[in-house]
Parts: structure tokens; C-alpha cells; sequence
């Protein structure tokens, strides 16, 4: 610990082990779970999706 120089590979890995902290992946994950768990349980307000989501205009397609 406290050799805040290390560049060998894993070095952040070691260090999150040390302090006992859930990978970025594993966080992540847990987090997926909840808000699946929430939006199945009607826990979180429903967004309009076309106030986010756009549909692309095809266009043309000029072949020679």
C-alpha cells in the first residue's frame, strides 16, 4: 500500500482488493439489477420515449 507510483499492471486492482471496495463491474451490475427490479415494481416514473428517442429519416441513395 501507500506506493502511489506503481505502474506494474493490476495495480489499481490491488488496491481497490485491499480496501475491501466491488469492482466498477460489479457495481454496475448491482445497479442494472436495481433499477430492473424498480421499473418492474413500477417504482420509478415512465418517461415518453419519443421525447428521447428519434427516428433517422432515411435518405436517398444515389448508385452510379
Amino acid at each position: 500500500m501507500n506506493d502511489y507510483k506503481s505502474r506494474k499492471p493490476g495495480c489499481v486492482t490491488d488496491i481497490l482488493t485491499s480496501l475491501k471496495l466491488d469492482s466498477l463491474q460489479d457495481c454496475r451490475t448491482y445497479n442494472r439489477l436495481v433499477m430492473l427490479y424498480k421499473i418492474a415494481g413500477d417504482m420509478v416514473p415512465a418517461e415518453d420515449p419519443d421525447k428521447y428517442l428519434t427516428w433517422k429519416v432515411e435518405g436517398r441513395l444515389n448508385i452510379q
